[in-house]
This record gives structure tokens, C-alpha cells and sequence, in this order.
């Protein structure tokens, strides 16, 4: 009886140890795990000491070393006592580091990804919560000066891109449907749907892209359109997963992206009637919206400063954000073949295509970096893709 109730501790213990390494192999972005039982995980961009790290081998190889002699106590016919001893002895003087120094805090949604589609709709829709909930504190353009800032005893966060740097996006749901006590923030739980918190962050992303080229953010989706393609191919921009595109803002009296064999191009015309050289069409309004969102051509991207000089030149709010808009003309985006946005180039900007975002791919970014011709970015999108899940919802 005793040895087989030592063959199931040890049992256990090793399933538990091949869980643990299972989960410590896996990037975070790749696990998707509906409810996290832990209130620690681990985080490999955390900054760890060597002193830590040895304290933690010497602790495992104890702790390794004294269930070696509890399996062997139980089994041997001499020296059983003095077995389990030692045993006991190597268990209970293992000085494991604390947790805080290893690993971050976690919640039970730290590793939940967003189930909604990264559509037009879906992300538009989170910023017009994000204007009635959140603006008033964090500020139109999310830069943490809204009109109640000044009046709270924590001066509200800058939803940029550090908002997404080393950030699950579960933790980020939690934070928002819960509250930071630290930052006088209340929760949005009793306020907002699962689904409506995912809305608002997802359009925090798209803001957070356009403003900053996606310098210091992990990849993001390019946002979902509805498409009307020549020979029937697709419905919406998922449809053409496999495919390199470029997504081209069509407008009168803008430069004409010419063709090229390389690229399936959607053009993005905004309900503009006409014959457009391309292969795909996304015509609504809302495909044209989101994609100005992702060229930081939005009104909520603009400085403070900026918005008082268009309001002293008589511009209103609306001729701002319809200027904005059609700012957005001749614009040009790169999605590889798996659907992330890579690259754009926007109107009148040099070099032609920037790549800040990730055309390396998460592990090996080009900051601030150009790709030089079509051709040298298509080709640094295939050598280089980008390997996170697609988990979304379809």
C-alpha cells in the first residue's frame, strides 16, 4: 500500500512538472486557455536576476533529488528510514524564490483571446463606446486628457501603444471589466458586455497602430471588410487568406495605385460609383473608417493643439473627422497571407512603404525600418511570417 501510494505521488509529480514545461514552451500569444486557475503565470519578457534563476535550479534539483530517494526508500529493503530522511530532509530546506520574482500576476482571463471577428463593424462600433464610457477621462485621442482628468485623484493612462507592449489581452479585458484601484478606475463589468469590452480594446489596437506605425506593439489582424470581387472569389477580406494584398483607397482626383501581378489589390472607394482597376471592392463606409483609423487619419488621433487650431480656422467637429477622411486617399496597405497588416503607405510620406510593425515577425522587428520596393517587402512577409493563432471567431 505505501508503495503504491509513493508511485502515485510520484506519479503526479511528474505530470505536474510535464504540464508546467508544456506551458513555459508555449508563447504566450499562442495559448488560449478559457479560465486560468492560477493567480501567477509566466512572462518571458520579465526581467529575472541570475541569483533568481539559481535559486530556483538548486530548489528543483533538491526537490528532484528527494523524490529519487523517496521512490527508491520504497523499493529498498535497507536503509529505508535513513532514505525517507534525506528525503525529507533535501524537501524541506529548498529555497524557492518567490513568486513575483519569476513569474507576473495573473486573473482568470489572462489567457483569453478576443472571440470577435477584427471587423470594420466590430471595431468601429468600439470606438463609439469608447467615446461614451471612457473618453471622458482617458481622452478622445486616448492620450489621458479628457475633460474629468484633472478632476480624479489619478491622472488617467495613455492608451497608446505601451498600452499593448508585453500585455495579454485577457489581463486587459480583466482590467477593464474590473477596475485598477491603483489608478481610481472603475470597473465597466456591470456596464458593458464581454463582447462590447472586447469592441473597445480591439479599437484601442487599430487607434494605437495608426498613431505609431505599430512600433512597440505585437502584430494585429488587418480589420475584416465586405468585398464584392470580380469573379466571386470572396465575401470579405477572410476569404482571401492565402493571398498577398494591397489595400488601396480609391478616390477621385487621388493617384491611381497602378496593378501588379504580385498583389490581389481591394480597393476601398466609400460608396464612390465608377469603374475601379482592382480585383476586390470594399465600397461601405465603415471599411473605408477603419482603415483611416489604422493610417492615424482619425479625429481621435489628434493632438489637443491641432483640433483648437481647426476649431479657431471655424472647422467643426464633423468637417474635421470628413477631412480626415478623405486624407485617407491614395493610401496603401500590405496584408500577408495569413491576414496581419504589415506595412502602409500613406500619401505624401517617405520612404514609400514603412514597415515599423512587424515585418520580421514578433521575434525580430525592423523598427523604424523601410522595405525598399514592393518586391523586398512581399519577400520579407514569406521569409519571415508571422506565426501567432488566428482564434477569432469567424
Amino acid at each position: 500500500m505505501v508503495r503504491l501510494l509513493g508511485l502515485a505521488v510520484a506519479a503526479l509529480a511528474l505530470l505536474t512538472l510535464a504540464a508546467a514545461v508544456v506551458i513555459w514552451r508555449q508563447p504566450p500569444s499562442a495559448l488560449a486557455i478559457f479560465h486560468w486557475p492560477f493567480a501567477w503565470r509566466y512572462d518571458p519578457d520579465l526581467p529575472v536576476s541570475p541569483h533568481t534563476w539559481r535559486q530556483l535550479w538548486l530548489a528543483l534539483a533538491q526537490s528532484g533529488a528527494a523524490l529519487v530517494l523517496l521512490v527508491w526508500a520504497l523499493f529498498a529493503r535497507r536503509w529505508r528510514y535513513g532514505l525517507l530522511g534525506v528525503a525529507a530532509v533535501l524537501a524541506a530546506s529548498a529555497q524557492w524564490p518567490r513568486p513575483q520574482m519569476l513569474l507576473t500576476e495573473a486573473h482568470r482571463t489572462s489567457y483569453q483571446r478576443s472571440p470577435l471577428a477584427f471587423s470594420d463593424a466590430n471595431v468601429l462600433q468600439g470606438g463609439r463606446l469608447y467615446q461614451t464610457h471612457c473618453a471622458g477621462c482617458h481622452g478622445v485621442a486616448a492620450d489621458g486628457r479628457g475633460p474629468r482628468a484633472a478632476s480624479l485623484p489619478v491622472w488617467p493612462s495613455v492608451l497608446g501603444a505601451a498600452l499593448f507592449e508585453n500585455r495579454l489581452e485577457g489581463d486587459l479585458h480583466w482590467q477593464v471589466a474590473q477596475g485598477d484601484a491603483r489608478s481610481s478606475m472603475h470597473g465597466f463589468h456591470a456596464v458593458l458586455r464581454d463582447d462590447e469590452m472586447w469592441q473597445v480594446l480591439d479599437y484601442l489596437r487599430l487607434q494605437a497602430y495608426g498613431a505609431s506605425g505599430g512600433v512597440g506593439m505585437p502584430a494585429i489582424p488587418a480589420p475584416v471588410v465586405p468585398l464584392t470581387c470580380r469573379d466571386g472569389r470572396a465575401q470579405d477580406l477572410r476569404g482571401l487568406r492565402g493571398l498577398p494584398l494591397r489595400v488601396v483607397a480609391v478616390a477621385a482626383g487621388a493617384p491611381e495605385a497602378p496593378p501588379d501581378p504580385r498583389v490581389l489589390t481591394v480597393a476601398l472607394t466609400r460608396g464612390a460609383a465608377g469603374d475601379v482597376n482592382a480585383d476586390c471592392v470594399a465600397s461601405g463606409a465603415e471599411a473605408w473608417d477603419a482603415y483611416a483609423l489604422a493610417a492615424g487619419l482619425s479625429a481621435g488621433a489628434l493632438t489637443a493643439g491641432a483640433k483648437a487650431d481647426a476649431r479657431a480656422a471655424g472647422v467643426t467637429n464633423d468637417g474635421l473627422a470628413g477631412a480626415l477622411a478623405d486624407a485617407l486617399a491614395g493610401a496603401q496597405f500590405m496584408v500577408d497571407r495569413r491576414g496581419w497588416l504589415r506595412a502602409r503607405r500613406l500619401p505624401g510620406a517617405a520612404p514609400a512603404w514603412t514597415s515599423a510593425d512587424n515585418v520580421c515577425g514578433p521575434g525580430g522587428r525592423m523598427e523604424g525600418a523601410s522595405a525598399r520596393g514592393l518586391g523586398d517587402l512581399l519577400q520579407a512577409m514569406d521569409d519571415t511570417p508571422i506565426a501567432l493563432p488566428d482564434r477569432r471567431r469567424p
